[in-house]
This record gives C-alpha cells, sequence and structure tokens, in this order.
C-alpha cells in the first residue's frame, strides 16, 4: 500500500530536509509542485502558451523559455495578475499530481509518495492524501534562512510570508507535525520521522 503524504509548511521552514530524509531511509518518492509547474511551463509544456498569451513575450528569454524571474516580478506586486497566473497553471499541476497518485496506488512501487507544496490547503492536495504533514520553524528562522540562502529583503519575505497560510491555518490541517527549528539536528528530525511513519503503517 502507498501512502500519500501531504508536504507543507511556509517558504523557509525546510521541507527539502524532510523529502531528502524520506529518499534516503524510506521507500519514498516525491513530487514538488514549483518542479512540475517549472516543467509545464517550458516550451511545448501545457501551459507555456496559455502563459505567453496572457502576459506577453516581454516575459520571454531570447531562445524562447519563460524568464521566471522577469514573470515573477511582474505578478508580485499585482494581486490580479498573480490570480490569473495561478489559475493558469495551477489546474495542470493538480491533474498531473492525481494522475501520479492513481499510478502510485494501483502499482504499489512505494511504500510513501511524498507531495511538496506549499499551496497544500489553497489547492486542495489534503482532499486525497492519507496524512498531511506540516514542517514547522519559527517566523524570524524562516526569514533568516531565506536571507542567508536566497538573498531575500525583508520587505520581499514580509510579503512572501503575507500570501501564506498562517501556522494556525497549517497546524489545522496537519495530522503530524514535524519541528525543523534551528539546533533540531537530521537525526532528531529523522527519529520524527520514524515515529510519524510507524504510526502511519500502524492505522
Amino acid at each position: 500500500m502507498t501512502w500519500v503524504i501531504g508536504l507543507t509548511g511556509g517558504v523557509g521552514c525546510g521541507k527539502s530536509t524532510i523529502i531528502q530524509l524520506m529518499e534516503q531511509h524510506f521507500n519514498c518518492r516525491s513530487i514538488l509542485t514549483d518542479e512540475v509547474s517549472r516543467m509545464q511551463m517550458e516550451p511545448g509544456g501545457i501551459v507555456y502558451q496559455n502563459v505567453v498569451c496572457e502576459f506577453g513575450e516581454s516575459i520571454l528569454k531570447e531562445g524562447g523559455t519563460i524568464d521566471r524571474k522577469k514573470l515573477a516580478a511582474l505578478v508580485f506586486s499585482d494581486a490580479k495578475k498573480l490570480e490569473r497566473l495561478n489559475m493558469l497553471t495551477h489546474p495542470p499541476v493538480t491533474e498531473y499530481v492525481l494522475a501520479e497518485v492513481q499510478k502510485e496506488r494501483g502499482a504499489g512501487w512505494h511504500d510513501y509518495l511524498l507531495i511538496e507544496t506549499a499551496l497544500l490547503i489553497e489547492g486542495r492536495y489534503h482532499s486525497f492524501c492519507d496524512q498531511v504533514w506540516y514542517v514547522y520553524a519559527p517566523d524570524e528562522q524562516r526569514r533568516e534562512r531565506l536571507k542567508k540562502s536566497r538573498g531575500y529583503s525583508d520587505q520581499k519575505i514580509t510579503e512572501l510570508f503575507a500570501r501564506q497560510k498562517t501556522e494556525e491555518e497549517f497546524r489545522n490541517i496537519a495530522t503530524a507535525v514535524i519541528d525543523n527549528q534551528d539546533g533540531i539536528t537530521q537525526d532528531n528530525i529523522l527519529k520524527q520521522l520514524k515515529k510519524i511513519c510507524g504510526k502511519a503503517a500502524a492505522e
């Protein structure tokens, strides 16, 4: 039986660490919705033409690929444009993920299928997940991580935080919470994962 897990949490919480440990220590496959979206926006991808038609050829690089930085800058401060972009990109991503879930459940190739997304609630991924895991780290720690790893300004981070669900909203839908505060070692996180997976196997 393949357990379908929705992995979520605010930007900078450290979801990539959880993915790495699950793939290393468990029979687990991961789907990252950001990567699926990126693939679908490549030339020939399912949403490429619609995005270019909506936002214009000014978002293209010389080779014809979409410049994601230009696109992000275009929609970042415009709620209507961001909503339009989401309407174009989210449904095909969800459709792809659902198809992969059906394949995995039918074939049973993996014990766990991890679906990583910051938009688990908005995309209603939780409706077809067996469990939802929320990766927790305090806002101030997430802020410092984003400054160091991505070079984001305080203003950009504040705007990102404002567009995402609150800790309370994440916790309300989570079946398990993974503590990834600074100082928590990978060994400790692995112990948390083993405990959560043990509970899942017992259900």
